[in-house]
Protein backbone atom coordinates (compact mmCIF):
# COMPACT_ATOMS: atom_id res chain seq x y z
CA UNK A 1 0.00 0.00 0.00
CA UNK A 2 2.76 2.46 0.91
CA UNK A 3 4.59 1.98 -2.39
CA UNK A 4 1.31 2.42 -4.28
CA UNK A 5 0.50 5.62 -2.43
CA UNK A 6 3.97 7.08 -2.83
CA UNK A 7 3.42 7.20 -6.57
CA UNK A 8 0.70 9.82 -6.05
CA UNK A 9 1.29 13.47 -5.30
CA UNK A 10 2.43 14.32 -1.77
CA UNK A 11 -0.80 15.94 -0.57
CA UNK A 12 -2.96 13.12 -1.86
CA UNK A 13 -0.58 10.55 -0.37
CA UNK A 14 -0.69 12.22 3.05
CA UNK A 15 -4.48 12.42 2.94
CA UNK A 16 -4.72 8.71 2.09
CA UNK A 17 -2.19 7.85 4.77
CA UNK A 18 -4.11 9.84 7.38
CA UNK A 19 -7.48 8.38 6.38
CA UNK A 20 -6.22 4.82 6.50
CA UNK A 21 -4.43 5.09 9.87
CA UNK A 22 -5.99 7.86 11.98
CA UNK A 23 -8.34 5.58 13.96
CA UNK A 24 -5.54 3.23 14.94
CA UNK A 25 -3.23 6.09 15.89
CA UNK A 26 -6.00 7.89 17.81
CA UNK A 27 -6.89 4.76 19.81
CA UNK A 28 -3.25 4.17 20.69
CA UNK A 29 -2.91 7.78 21.86
CA UNK A 30 -6.18 7.63 23.80
CA UNK A 31 -5.08 4.57 25.75
CA UNK A 32 -1.92 6.40 26.83
CA UNK A 33 -3.17 9.93 27.54
CA UNK A 34 -6.59 9.02 28.84
CA UNK A 35 -8.79 11.79 27.42
CA UNK A 36 -10.12 12.62 23.99
CA UNK A 37 -8.75 16.13 23.58
CA UNK A 38 -5.22 15.12 24.55
CA UNK A 39 -5.49 12.05 22.33
CA UNK A 40 -6.48 14.18 19.34
CA UNK A 41 -3.55 16.51 19.96
CA UNK A 42 -1.16 13.57 20.32
CA UNK A 43 -2.57 12.01 17.14
CA UNK A 44 -2.04 15.22 15.17
CA UNK A 45 1.50 15.58 16.53
CA UNK A 46 2.13 11.97 15.55
CA UNK A 47 0.98 12.59 11.98
CA UNK A 48 3.20 15.66 11.71
CA UNK A 49 6.16 13.46 12.64
CA UNK A 50 5.02 10.73 10.25
CA UNK A 51 4.61 13.17 7.35
CA UNK A 52 8.08 14.56 7.97
CA UNK A 53 9.69 11.11 7.77
CA UNK A 54 7.48 8.60 5.91
CA UNK A 55 9.77 8.51 2.90
CA UNK A 56 12.24 6.48 4.99
CA UNK A 57 9.75 3.60 5.29
CA UNK A 58 8.77 1.51 2.27
CA UNK A 59 7.34 -1.60 3.90
CA UNK A 60 3.78 -1.55 5.26
CA UNK A 61 4.54 -3.77 8.28
CA UNK A 62 7.50 -1.58 9.18
CA UNK A 63 5.33 1.51 8.75
CA UNK A 64 2.67 0.07 11.04
CA UNK A 65 5.15 -0.61 13.86
CA UNK A 66 7.04 2.64 13.30
CA UNK A 67 3.90 4.80 13.34
CA UNK A 68 2.60 3.05 16.46
CA UNK A 69 5.91 3.67 18.20
CA UNK A 70 5.73 7.36 17.27
CA UNK A 71 2.17 7.56 18.63
CA UNK A 72 3.18 5.97 21.93
CA UNK A 73 6.25 8.16 22.39
CA UNK A 74 4.35 11.31 21.41
CA UNK A 75 1.60 10.48 23.89
CA UNK A 76 4.10 9.80 26.65
CA UNK A 77 5.86 13.10 25.89
CA UNK A 78 2.54 14.95 26.28
CA UNK A 79 1.98 13.29 29.65
CA UNK A 80 5.56 13.97 30.77
CA UNK A 81 4.90 17.67 30.27
CA UNK A 82 2.23 17.30 32.95
CA UNK A 83 4.85 15.87 35.36
CA UNK A 84 3.43 12.41 35.96
CA UNK A 85 4.45 10.66 39.13
CA UNK A 86 5.76 7.12 39.26
CA UNK A 87 5.99 5.60 42.73
CA UNK A 88 9.48 4.57 43.72
CA UNK A 89 9.80 0.83 44.15
CA UNK A 90 12.34 1.27 46.95
CA UNK A 91 9.61 2.63 49.23
CA UNK A 92 7.03 0.00 48.38
CA UNK A 93 6.67 -3.66 49.11
CA UNK A 94 6.62 -5.52 45.80
CA UNK A 95 3.43 -7.45 45.36
CA UNK A 96 3.58 -10.85 43.76
CA UNK A 97 1.76 -10.72 40.44
CA UNK A 98 0.39 -14.19 41.14
CA UNK A 99 -1.77 -12.76 43.96
CA UNK A 100 -4.20 -11.44 41.37
CA UNK A 101 -6.39 -14.24 40.08
CA UNK A 102 -7.25 -12.91 36.64
CA UNK A 103 -9.14 -16.05 35.62
CA UNK A 104 -11.91 -15.32 38.14
CA UNK A 105 -12.71 -11.98 36.52
CA UNK A 106 -14.00 -11.92 32.98
CA UNK A 107 -14.41 -8.53 31.35
CA UNK A 108 -14.56 -7.33 27.83
CA UNK A 109 -11.65 -5.41 26.42
CA UNK A 110 -13.95 -2.42 25.99
CA UNK A 111 -14.90 -2.39 29.69
CA UNK A 112 -11.22 -2.56 30.64
CA UNK A 113 -10.37 0.30 28.27
CA UNK A 114 -13.16 2.40 29.80
CA UNK A 115 -11.91 1.82 33.34
CA UNK A 116 -8.27 2.26 32.33
CA UNK A 117 -8.99 5.96 31.75
CA UNK A 118 -9.85 6.33 35.45
CA UNK A 119 -6.38 5.25 36.59
CA UNK A 120 -3.55 7.63 37.44
CA UNK A 121 -1.33 8.51 34.47
CA UNK A 122 1.58 6.30 35.55
CA UNK A 123 -0.55 3.20 35.95
CA UNK A 124 -2.51 3.87 32.75
CA UNK A 125 0.61 4.34 30.64
CA UNK A 126 2.33 1.19 31.87
CA UNK A 127 -0.79 -0.97 31.63
CA UNK A 128 -1.57 0.34 28.14
CA UNK A 129 1.95 -0.28 26.90
CA UNK A 130 2.06 -3.77 28.41
CA UNK A 131 -1.48 -5.02 27.78
CA UNK A 132 -2.44 -3.33 24.51
CA UNK A 133 0.86 -2.48 22.83
CA UNK A 134 2.72 -5.67 23.92
CA UNK A 135 5.81 -3.85 25.17
CA UNK A 136 8.15 -5.82 27.44
CA UNK A 137 8.97 -4.47 30.90
CA UNK A 138 12.44 -3.63 29.63
CA UNK A 139 11.06 -1.68 26.65
CA UNK A 140 8.67 0.23 28.91
CA UNK A 141 11.55 1.00 31.27
CA UNK A 142 13.69 2.30 28.41
CA UNK A 143 10.85 4.36 26.94
CA UNK A 144 9.79 5.94 30.24
CA UNK A 145 13.35 6.22 31.57
CA UNK A 146 12.52 4.59 34.90
CA UNK A 147 13.86 1.42 36.53
CA UNK A 148 12.49 -1.88 35.29
CA UNK A 149 11.66 -2.85 38.89
CA UNK A 150 9.54 0.32 39.16
CA UNK A 151 7.76 -0.59 35.92
CA UNK A 152 6.96 -4.05 37.26
CA UNK A 153 5.72 -2.66 40.56
CA UNK A 154 3.59 -0.01 38.83
CA UNK A 155 2.22 -2.69 36.51
CA UNK A 156 1.15 -4.95 39.39
CA UNK A 157 -0.32 -2.06 41.40
CA UNK A 158 -2.06 -0.69 38.33
CA UNK A 159 -3.59 -4.11 37.63
CA UNK A 160 -4.81 -4.28 41.22
CA UNK A 161 -6.41 -0.85 40.97
CA UNK A 162 -7.96 -1.77 37.62
CA UNK A 163 -9.44 -4.93 39.10
CA UNK A 164 -10.89 -2.86 41.97
CA UNK A 165 -12.46 -0.45 39.47
CA UNK A 166 -13.93 -3.32 37.51
CA UNK A 167 -15.65 -4.90 40.54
Amino acid sequence: MIAFLQNKNKQHFETELYNSHYKRIYNTCLRIVGNTMEAEEAMHDTFLKIFANYSKINDEKAFFAWSKSIAIRTSIDRIRKKKIYFESVENLAIIDEEQIDENEIMFTVEKIKQKLVELADGYRIILSMRLFENYSFEEISDTLKIKESSVRSQYVRGKQKLVQLLK
